[in-house]
């Protein structure tokens, strides 16, 4: 995360943007060969190149992400105690195409509950004493999804999106926590039902003392946060 002092212009820099990945390695993406998957409970399927994309109607935003665990303690040298880092978050101008520009081409059908994303990055998570190789994937209800505001982005800060920022293509959601902006992006299914992946419903979920596993909410919009 950056460091907090240097969070201290409206836009911020690229290089000094947050960095928020769920497994050790950034995704290789040949973008000539890397195409964008609409299907699902759609009318018509599409798969789209880099260079489809990027002739459709774009529009820019500018859009502040911020972690679900921003301000959440950590360790450091015995000597200096236990701080409080506040620096996952960062505000940048977003370029792409509105998603529901996408969606409408498709066609959703009547039956479409949610719009889900899959990126390509794969890895290990640990749960229950289990070894679970996984892709990440959130979901967004279409409300949200066909929003004027939520982005298919492959510009940031008006330069093409950087590996570790989701190149070539992420997603963008005002409002929700970052983990809902899914990073290298290559795949929207429409649902008739709300999606139960991993990330979904055991990882970004609000948790209350006594409440069973189905009763989890998944983390969405953002609170207010203010630090003087």
């Amino acid at each position: 995360e950056t460091a907090l002092p240097a969070l201290d212009s409206w836009i911020t820099p690229t290089e000094r943007f947050y960095i928020r990945s769920h497994f050790s390695e950034v995704p290789n993406v040949d973008v000539s060969s890397w195409s964008l998957k609409v299907d699902g409970e759609v009318e018509r399927s599409l798969d789209l190149s880099f260079e489809d994309l990027k002739s459709l109607p774009a529009r820019s935003a500018v859009v502040t992400l911020e972690c679900a665990g921003n301000s959440r303690s950590y360790v450091t040298p015995p000597a200096e105690g236990l701080r409080f880092g506040h620096g996952a978050v960062g505000n940048a101008e977003w370029t792409g195409v509105p998603l529901h520009e996408l969606l409408s081409r498709a066609g959703p059908k009547k039956g479409a509950m949610e719009a889900l994303f899959e990126g390509a990055d794969v890895g290990e998570e640990e749960e229950e004493g289990l070894t679970l190789e996984i892709e990440y994937a959130r979901s967004l209800p279409m409300p949200k999804a066909m929003s004027d505001d939520t982005l298919v982005a492959y510009l940031m800060n008006g330069e093409p999106l950087e590996p570790a920022h989701g190149y070539p293509v992420r997603l963008i959601v005002p409002g929700w926590y970052g983990m809902a902006s899914v990073k290298w992006l290559r795949r929207v299914s429409l649902l008739p039902r709300p999606y139960q992946g991993f990330f979904q419903s055991r990882r970004y979920v609000h948790i209350t003392d006594g409440e069973s596993r189905p009763d989890w909410e998944p983390v969405r919009s953002m609170g207010v946060k203010s630090l003087i």
